[in-house]
């Protein structure tokens, strides 16, 4: 009877387990009303005086977007955490999309433009060919990474 008992149990719990994954939704991406981007960043300068920057942004149709990330000077604190909001806009002849309000907080709240191609796409750049940087940071030196995504 114990037998019996534990078996139909496992078949209930495989019917009840096999009926939530089909009527499971898809799963989605969808990270804010009306994304249309999605862009990542690893800018990283070699060296005693290097350090790097990481981040990613969701770009809104409306003009607005997020970004989360973090980054870093070597010889200072270490990795900073970077999260906040944004603005964008298209440049005027609408080959590249202008990204205003990042705040570089292991470069004391530093707000950086970043200027990157409005084409899906991977590509690759010194550390300032994505992204504004402090004066004091020797620019053409790093190496970035950048991916732009729908």
């Amino acid at each position: 009877m114990k037998k019996t008992r534990t078996a139909v149990l496992g078949v209930a719990t495989a019917a009840l387990a096999a009926a939530a994954f089909a009527t499971a939704g898809p799963a989605t991406a969808d990270y804010g009303s009306g994304q249309i981007y999605q862009i990542t960043l690893s800018d990283n300068i070699a060296g005693p005086h290097g350090g790097g920057v990481w981040i990613w942004w969701g770009l809104n149709s409306d003009g607005t977007g997020d970004y989360a990330g973090s980054d870093c000077g070597h010889g200072g604190e270490g990795a900073v955490s970077d999260l906040g909001d944004v603005t964008w806009k298209y440049s005027p002849d609408g080959t590249e999309i202008i990204i205003s309000g990042t705040a570089l907080n292991g470069l004391g709240g530093y707000l950086t433009t970043v200027t990157v191609p409005a084409t899906t796409g991977h590509y690759t750049g010194t550390d300032e060919t994505f992204l504004t940087l402090p004066g004091f940071i020797p620019s053409g030196i790093g190496n970035a990474q950048l991916q732009v995504s729908p």
